[in-house]
């Protein structure tokens, strides 16, 4: 019963401070609070932020395909060659005096034009027309090309803001459109130091500066098939962070009876979350005490009426009984010593008629009277009943049409509270029509990268809905 006393004047007592405004006296809160401290959060989401490594995808077969690129570039270049030079040879296979020949030096400029870029026909021209094998001088290409690959590499470091002094994770892919689940952003790939991240330009310049001088080409032509092979991701970085941050709150404690604002404080977030929390503390407990008050006076009403329904019944009884009595009742008769003895002796019975006469006029005024009573008994008892239910029908009618406005003024205290939870809804509800507006414009490379940042929404959103339903009730 305290506690349901302390509600109702805890909320009338609450002042309606904006931010910034002055507490022009100290206010106590009467029940304990648990409220959300938002600079602590804030600071604490800042650092749990920063903890979580920027996202870069890595497509792992890059390398195999840049080394299967240029093997099948110098495969390419071997056939044509041969074709041409036995072309020129009139359809015989070349032997070794040829390869001082003109028809040898012309193929290999014929060849050189529709080939790669600084393939290094000079090289490789007199091994096939020797027959011998390009093995190891192809394996001589591949080797810087292996070495290069296996770091990750990016288009461009300056078009990515890398955050500084942080690490980064690498997660493996098969492809450039495979886009991992949040599980996999958790738990797999490699932490590395932004350091360990080249640019495609830097990557190809570490291929070339592997050739000896003398070499530029051998070096220009295996660096033309590195490739990028890294991807920064901030989109997915955003996800792994939300993530990691969803949940987390710092909570202060208030006691009842504690002071939650001091006169004269400047009112900031803390303390107007804290006043806030105490009004809506104090609107549910009103809520709460006016429902009981209501059904309190619902119980009163069901146990009048089940008295008057009683009531009543007793008193149908009663009426039943008077009106059985009174109907049951003898007529009464005039005794024959009230007869006139003059009259009794007359001849030819005339004195016995006028007996009979008279005995019939009292019998009639005996019933009228008999009428009157009951008529009247019965009008004043209907119309004492009808009464008495009217009296009480208009107090029941009273008493329900002020709980009725009361419940809809607090409803309506209820709605005004939940206003910021209704337009942070909203607010996702847009985001994520934006987002689906996006997904049909992209690519389809890019469209499960924003399916995943959808389906992120919408929990945050589903979340604020369950604290909507969880703060209502």
């Amino acid at each position: 019963m305290a506690f349901v006393r302390l509600l109702p004047s805890a909320h009338a007592a609450t002042p309606d401070y904006k931010l910034g405004d002055i507490a022009k006296e100290d206010v106590i809160t009467p029940v304990g609070l648990l409220v959300v401290n938002p600079e602590a959060t804030e600071i604490l989401k800042q650092k749990v932020s920063q903890q979580v490594q920027f996202i870069v995808r890595q497509t792992t077969p890059s390398a195999g395909e840049a080394e299967a690129e240029l093997r099948e570039n110098i495969a390419a270049a071997r056939r044509n060659f041969l074709a041409a030079l036995q072309r020129a040879l009139n359809g015989r296979p070349p032997v070794e005096a040829d390869l001082d020949s003109p028809a040898f030096a012309t193929t290999i400029r014929d060849v050189a034009r529709e080939s790669a870029k600084d393939l290094p026909l000079d090289n490789l021209a007199p091994l096939w027309g020797r027959g011998a094998s390009d093995v190891a001088f192809v394996e001589s290409l591949l080797q810087p090309v292996r070495e290069v690959m296996a770091q990750p590499i990016v288009a461009s470091k300056t078009d990515t803001s890398f955050p500084a002094g942080q690490s980064l994770r690498l997660i493996p892919l098969k492809t450039t459109g495979e886009v991992p689940d949040v599980r996999v952003l958790e738990n797999a790939g490699q932490i590395v130091s932004v350091g360990k991240i080249i640019s495609l330009w830097r990557a190809r310049r570490l291929v070339e500066a592997s050739f000896p001088i003398g070499q530029e080409q051998l070096g220009r032509f295996a660096a033309s098939f590195v490739r990028t092979n890294a991807y920064p991701d901030p989109g997915l970085t955003e996800i792994l962070r939300a993530k990691r941050m969803e949940g987390i709150t710092v909570n202060d404690t208030y006691e009842a009876a504690q002071v939650i604002v001091r006169q004269g404080q400047a009112i900031d977030r803390k303390a107007l979350g804290a006043l806030a929390a105490m009004r809506e503390k104090s609107l549910i407990g009103t809520l709460q005490t006016k429902l009981e008050q209501e059904q309190t006076v619902a119980g009163q009403t069901t146990q009048q009426t089940k008295w008057i329904v009683a009531s009543l019944g007793l008193l149908c009884l009663v009426l039943v009984g008077i009106l059985w009595r009174l109907s049951a009742r003898p007529a009464p008769s005039l005794p024959l010593a009230w007869a006139d003895p003059a009259q009794a002796a007359l001849p030819g019975g005339e004195g016995d008629a006028t007996w009979r006469g008279r005995a019939l006029l009292a019998e009639g005024k005996a019933e009228r009277a008999h009428d009157a009573i009951r008529s009247g008994v019965l009008g004043w008892m209907r119309d004492k009943i009808f009464r008495t239910l009217f009296q009480q029908r208009a107090e029941l009618l009273s008493v329900q049409q002020k709980a009725q406005s009361e419940m809809g003024e607090l409803e309506q205290r209820m709605e005004q509270l939940q206003t910021p939870l209704q337009e942070r809804i909203d607010a996702y509800e847009k985001r994520i029509a934006e987002l689906e507006t996006e997904l049909t414009a992209k690519g389809e490379e890019n469209r499960e990268l924003l399916g995943a940042r959808i389906r992120v929404t919408r929990q945050r959103l589903s979340q604020e809905r369950e604290r909507g339903r969880f703060g209502s009730n």
